[in-house]
């Protein structure tokens, strides 16, 4: 009775000592759950899973492959051993030493003679005890590995990774256990479904990494194709939507490579990296719905076309009735040299007058009050009109005009050189032609100008719809808050530099520094590096741009590394920074 007393007690103890052990087990599980699913990093995640595998089964080492995309092979990803002090991961070395594992022969056969690869494809775990005394599988590998090393590889663990589908993405790989006195013995076959439960879990947490990675592709791809819709909508600003978050970026690297200056504190996170080349890309998504005639509005008188030719089309006429009443005096026995005279006279008036129109519709020089009276004593003159005006007009341009007009505009008349018509005046937009040519600078009216400021209410208005993760909350502002000035002149918040963000300044320079160097603006010729960091000099004397950020794009060089990738060769003169750099002066 004693020894089965004593035998009952150890049976006892060797029990309370499983029990122990694997509710250890489970905690180091629940722990390791909740370490894998914090850790985002696709190294950080594949190291926590090899290592973890390893400290419960005591193994020496141990390594980790994917199946690939396409499912045709074993990718490696990392290695560990202690024995030969080895810690590999995919992309760090020099030179590949484990070669993908193919899942299938060329005439496409299973390939099964490889124990990762049988594994992977049959969702069965393998405990080998002697790798070198079994049958089955193909170790000449492993053998060379170990003549090459002078390792001796014996025992192995190797389990599939399935995700919540059951699907294999990956194998596991242990090898060779310990005891605790260091020898090298088989893989305990009761911890198989604790390694199979850890596999399991790095399985999930692999996957939930690549959807979250493929989330973000799929987001970031949305966002690009969305900028370089905005960008071919206007062959005028084309690359400006994918170049602005190229010199945000490039800004942005500079204040955190700053280890002395201003922004030495600052740093970015991968997540507000990814926040700000999201909100570069979608600064201005709101010109998506901005009418096409005044995005590509060269002129004052373009609307889909420069109608600068309608209105010399008018003066030619007025010049042919000069020449015909000219020759109708002389018919009529005038003095043939007075009436060339006079109409030399008239021809050079309509000349100085033409001219006077096509310099004002160019606009890219302010016209003082002279002009503008001129051009209204020009806009006064009268020339005969003989061809029905409601012919070749579309059913909603007639639905504009009244019965009164209707009757007036069918027979020959009189009109004005410049006209401001009642049905110019259209969807908020007056297209009079005597109103665009008054416009003191630039080619856009009020109205039009408010059109094209208000992309950033829509940029700000669209993007505040979107479900962003709390990573991603400053995506409007950052994106929407480009127009924004450091003294509140700026649109459409009028906030101050106390009111924005670093990124949110960095956009500022970007947009404004982009927009300057652009070749494909219609309504200003391609400015030089020395041109364009001039007016951001005065603007940031003027208080309207971050002086530490804009002393920073040209102390780095910034704006120079960027002017020879993306400029012309012409443009990218020299610039003598100095002059424009009021810390060092000081």
């Amino acid at each position: 009775m004693a020894r089965e007393s004593d035998g009952a007690k150890h049976h006892q103890a060797d029990g309370t000592k499983r029990r122990k052990a694997d509710a250890n087990y489970l905690a180091e599980l629940v722990d390791l759950g909740i370490a894998l699913s914090a850790e985002q990093g696709r190294e950080g995640l594949n190291q926590k899973i090899l290592m973890a595998a390893r400290n419960f089964t005591n193994a020496d080492g141990g390594s980790l492959y994917l199946v690939n995309r396409e499912e045709s092979e074993l990718q490696f990803r990392i290695l560990m051993n202690d024995t030969l002090n080895t810690f590999f991961v995919s992309g760090r070395e020099a030179e590949k030493p484990f070669p993908p594992l193919p899942l299938y022969d060329d005439e496409g056969r299973p390939n099964h003679t490889n124990i990762a690869t049988y594994v992977a494809l049959s969702g069965k775990s393998i405990n080998i005890e002697d790798a070198y005394a079994t049958d089955g599988f193909d170790f000449s590998g492993t053998r060379a590995f170990d003549a090459k090393t002078g390792y001796r590889s014996k025992s192995f663990l190797t389990v599939p990774l399935k995700n919540t589908r059951g699907v294999v993405i990956g194998v596991l790989q242990l090898i060779n256990a310990h005891d605790h006195d260091g020898n090298v013995i088989a893989f305990d076959a009761e911890i198989e479904p604790i390694i199979n439960a850890l596999a399991s879990q790095a399985a999930v947490a692999i996957e939930n990494r690549r959807l979250l990675v493929a989330q973000r592709d799929l987001m970031e791809s949305f966002v690009r194709v969305l900028g370089h819709a905005i960008d071919a909508k206007s062959p005028h600003t084309a690359d400006h939507c994918s170049r602005v978050p190229v010199i945000a970026r490039m800004l942005a690297q500079a204040a955190v490579d700053d280890k002395q200056g201003p922004f030495s504190n600052f740093y970015l996170t991968d997540m507000e990296w990814y926040e700000l080349d999201l909100a570069a890309w979608l600064h201005d998504c709101g010109k998506i719905v901005t009418p096409d005639h005044v995005m590509e509005k060269a002129t004052k008188l373009e609307t889909i076309h420069n109608r600068i030719h309608e209105v010399r089309t008018r003066f030619e006429v007025l010049r042919r009735d000069a020449e015909i009443d000219m020759l109708k005096r002389q018919l009529a026995s005038e003095d043939a040299a007075e009436c060339e005279a006079d109409f030399n006279k008239k021809v050079a008036e309509l000349e100085a007058q033409f001219a006077l129109v096509a310099d004002a519709n160019i606009g890219d020089a302010e016209i003082d009050t002279d002009a503008i009276y001129a051009l209204h004593d020009i806009a006064e003159i009268k020339w005969t009109r003989h061809f029905d005006r409601t012919l070749g007009l579309s059913w909603s341009e007639n639905e504009r005009l009244t019965d009164a007009d209707l009757v007036t505009l069918r027979e020959p008349g009189e009109e004005t050189l410049l006209m401001d018509r009642e049905d110019h005046i259209y969807l908020g937009f007056n297209r009079g032609e005597l109103y665009n040519l008054s416009v003191p600078t630039g080619t856009l009216t009020s109205e039009e100008r408010q059109v094209i400021n208000d992309h950033v209410v829509i940029t700000q208005d669209m993007l505040a719809q979107l479900p962003y993760p709390r990573e991603l909350q400053r995506i409007p502002a950052i994106a929407g808050n480009h127009h924004e000035k450091m003294d509140g002149s700026g649109y459409p918040h009028g906030l101050t530099g106390e009111d924005m963000g670093i990124l949110e300044k960095v956009m500022v320079i970007a947009d404004i520094f982009e927009a300057l160097t652009a070749v494909d603006r219609p309504y200003k010729r391609p400015k030089l590096l020395s041109e364009c960091i001039a007016i951001l000099a005065d603007m940031r004397d003027k208080g309207q741009i971050d002086n530490d950020l804009f002393e920073l794009f040209l102390a780095t060089g910034t704006y120079r590394d960027y002017g020879r990738k993306y400029l012309r060769p012409e443009q990218c003169d020299e610039v003598d920074i100095k002059q424009f750099l009021l810390n060092a002066k000081g």
